[in-house]
């Protein structure tokens, strides 16, 4: 721990082991790395003091003239400003309404949202007190609009998808005066921005993803007044977005990413480079037989050609979520998407690989690869016990418990039934190698589809163990997501 703590890198003065970085920019992941600029130009802001209604209001200026919007505002976050948005859209800067929310009894609080663009960030749209109201075809969406609507939220990277386009929503919402906010958080901003020539009101795009800005950023962009609004529910202000605080050096960071993006980025260098990283990776993993690559082209609102690895499970005996944790636990450290780790492929997006790491992702990949030989599959061990019947389960979180009533049939090793518990309930899957036991949980609630995993020991009356706690979107599921609430104790036993 000596050598770690005199590291000039202070997460391993932690312990902690950074890693190369071939998901793009998940916020799990760090989101990207700030441009040289941006940091100078944050150590510079840090070093002086000023109002921040001043700063912002200059910001926003500079930010309209940079976009092409009619205001722009930098939040903490792209949820932020999700949240900001829907504030500005029920409550304006109206005191009264405000200050009651998330209580938003008596005011317009109806958001319509296209079925298959629920995501797990639609929670900041509902945390101001609105309701989201689904809709999949015209039909339904002209029923929506019989009564009052606050907004119409849209996911950007999913509407090219839905029967709903936007050229429906806006035909009906602009009529009513109601706003339309696009999230296009994970897209790469562009001026103008399209979804404002499409007619949106405001527009969410990342600060902290592949603007390069403060990875605590986001931008929200769009019509001055709704903009001026969400400012007004944001911290410094005394509303219920206070405790979303956006620093002077943030708002000074992401200013400095978007003139950069704007002004002086050269796009057919990065391509050239993200390009050339990838067939660097391809050329060494070839290598190895039994491996092959493909090249993704960007496609919809993706810009960055990605690179699938796909090999023969009948000659290399690792899957993409083996060989994500092989590279993960290797040196250097190799951090690959878990979204795309399939049986027997996994791709590479290489807009955050820094020069000379393409190479060393190469070599680790083709390790791995190389040292999964092919053994026989081993039969299930026989199961130790029957489980099928009656249970309690309680699980025991970091605070407070949830207990739910388990029914189990077991065929083998497997294992199928039903559980619930309060507000929660739904199937069990799983099954049992000796003593050993897994079962999952899942139930939807919202735009998320909630998760537990148990793992642990069965007796013929008791059992226990540890269990993952998760949630994902539609859209974004993998391990990642599906453990991202952390671990808790569990215990079960069978009732008489």
């Amino acid at each position: 721990m000596d050598d770690l703590a005199t590291s000039n890198n202070p997460y391993l003065a932690l312990g902690v082991r950074p890693f190369i970085n071939c998901c793009s920019v998940r916020t799990m992941h760090g989101g990207s790395l700030m441009l040289p600029q941006v940091r100078a130009a944050m150590a510079e802001a840090s070093r002086h003091f000023v109002n921040l209604d001043e700063l912002m209001e200059k910001a926003s200026e500079r930010l309209a003239e940079l976009t092409g919007a009619e205001w722009g505002l930098v939040t903490c976050g792209s949820a932020a400003a999700v949240a900001l948005g829907t504030m500005a859209c029920v409550a304006g800067n109206d005191p009264i309404k405000m200050l009651r929310l998330p209580d938003t009894t008596g005011m317009t609080n109806r958001v319509v949202m296209v079925k298959n663009q629920r995501f797990a960030y639609d929670q900041a749209i509902r945390m101001s007190g609105t309701i989201i109201v689904e809709v999949e075809t015209i039909e339904e969406l002209d029923r929506a609009f019989e009564e009052p609507v606050a907004m119409v939220a849209v996911l950007g990277t999913h509407e090219h998808e839905s029967k709903v386009r936007m050229e429906d929503l806006i035909a009906r919402a602009k009529p009513r005066g109601v706003p339309v906010m696009v999230d296009a958080a994970s897209e790469h901003i562009v001026r103008p921005s399209p979804w404002l020539v499409r007619g949106a009101d405001l527009v969410i795009y990342s600060g902290g993803k592949f603007l390069r800005g403060p990875q605590t950023s986001g931008l929200l962009l769009g019509r001055k007044d709704l903009v001026q609004a969400a400012w007004r529910n944001a911290s410094p202000h005394q509303a219920l977005g206070r405790p979303m605080k956006v620093s002077k050096e943030d708002v000074i960071g992401l200013l400095t990413a978007v003139e950069y993006w704007m002004e002086q980025r050269d796009i057919s260098e990065e391509v050239a480079r993200w390009t050339g990283a990838n067939a660097e990776i391809a050329r060494l993993v070839e290598g190895v037989p039994g491996v092959r690559t493909e090249s993704i082209a960007p496609e919809g609102v993706v810009v960055v050609p990605a690179l699938r690895i796909i090999w023969d499970r009948t000659r290399i005996g690792v899957d993409g979520a083996g060989l994500r944790l092989a590279v993960l636990e290797g040196t250097p450290r190799i951090m690959l998407d878990d979204h795309s780790a399939k049986d027997d492929r996994i791709s590479i997006d290489p807009f955050q690989l820094q020069p000379g790491e393409a190479a060393d992702v190469g070599r680790a990949i083709a390790r791995a690869l190389e040292g999964a030989r092919i053994t026989a599959p081993k039969p299930l061990a026989a199961p130790a016990v029957d489980l099928s019947g009656e249970w309690e389960v309680r699980v025991r979180f970091l605070h407070g418990e949830r207990v739910h009533k388990v029914s189990l049939s077991q065929a083998g090793n497997a294992i199928s039934g039903e559980q619930h518990s309060q507000l929660f309930e739904g199937r069990v899957t799983g099954q049992i190698e000796g003593e050993q036991i897994a079962l999952s949980f899942g139930t939807r609630y919202e735009g998320s589809n909630i998760r537990y995993n148990f793992a642990g020991e069965a007796g013929a009356r008791t059992m226990s163990g540890t269990v993952n706690l998760g949630t994902s979107s539609d859209h974004h599921q993998g391990p990642v997501n599906l453990a991202q609430f952390g671990s808790a104790k569990w215990n079960a036993t069978k009732v008489e």
